[in-house]
């Protein structure tokens, strides 16, 4: 021995190329498998926006059209004599520069037929009921504004009214109080009216649904069914099936989530007209 310490060589330690293919191949798998999980989430979280926004669309549109259509035809009684003082029978006219005549619901078929519909409702006022579907007070054709705390006021306009049609996808309604429409929800691609009419006056009971085109007397109305296509803004939902106004299969091919809602309101106030 001469006295000189024995130390073995350091061996180096590394991957092969082997190991670094498979790690790389691990990673690439990872990192995939979590960008394909935020995307579906993403496109699940839009999906859901989507129909949260269709589904409270649709509320707020049916809360403000059963509003209005339960209190068409609605005519209080003059406490000073056993008629009507807002006369339906025009010896007294509404003192409504566009509605000279007393009515309870009108309505017009879209010309394509598949297209949108327009609805209107009209009723006396009252001093607990005397505003429109956009929350504003009657006006006649003087421009006078109705004074609830007098009802009976020549004066004051004696007919209400609430006209519902789609313009470029939204649904609008004009009021007796305001000259334009007014926006109420967008993203409409149908707005479809049935009527409920019945055989008779002082029949309540509903023998058929019709198109407007089909109505040969309103004041025989007794329900309206309403049906909204609504659709989504976003274009990144896959198609999907659903079934349109008309009961027919369809599907969505451009991405946006479509749904169909249907209402029926039955009218409380009938005029029991011939």
């Amino acid at each position: 021995m001469n006295g000189k310490a024995f130390f073995p060589c350091a061996r180096h330690a590394g991957f092969t190329l082997v190991e670094f293919l498979v790690a790389l191949v691990i990673g690439s798998v990872v990192v995939l498998a979590a960008v394909a999980s935020m995307l579906g989430t993403r496109t699940a979280a839009i999906a859901g926006d989507d129909v949260h926004v269709l589904n409270q669309s649709s509320a707020l549109a049916f809360r403000m059209l059963g509003q209005q259509i339960r209190q068409a035809g609605y005519t209080p009684l003059d406490a000073t004599q056993p008629l009507y003082y807002f006369n339906v029978n025009a010896d007294k006219d509404t003192l409504h520069k566009n509605e000279p005549a007393f009515f309870a619901i009108k309505g017009e078929e879209s010309k394509s037929g598949s297209g949108n519909d327009t609805l209107k409702v009209g009723y006396a006022p009252s001093p607990d009921y005397f505003k429109d579907c956009l929350g504003q007070r009657a006006k006649s054709a003087a421009g006078v504004t109705y004074d609830a705390a007098h009802p009976a006021d020549p004066e004051n306009v004696r007919l209400i009214t609430s006209e519902f049609a789609v313009e470029n996808g939204t649904l609008r309604c004009r009021g007796s109080g305001n000259a334009a429409p007014q926006p109420l929800i967008d993203g409409v691609e149908r707005f479809d009216v049935m009527y409920g009419v019945s055989a008779g006056a002082g029949t309540e009971a509903v023998v058929r649904y019709v198109t407007a085109a089909g109505v040969e007397n309103f004041n025989r109305v007794r329900t309206v069914r309403v049906c909204l296509q609504l659709a989504g803004n976003s274009s990144s939902n896959p198609g999907g099936d659903y079934t349109d106004c008309d009961g027919a299969a369809k599907t969505t091919r451009d991405g946006k989530l479509r749904r169909v809602y249907t209402a029926v309101f039955a009218l409380r106030n009938n005029l029991e007209a011939p």
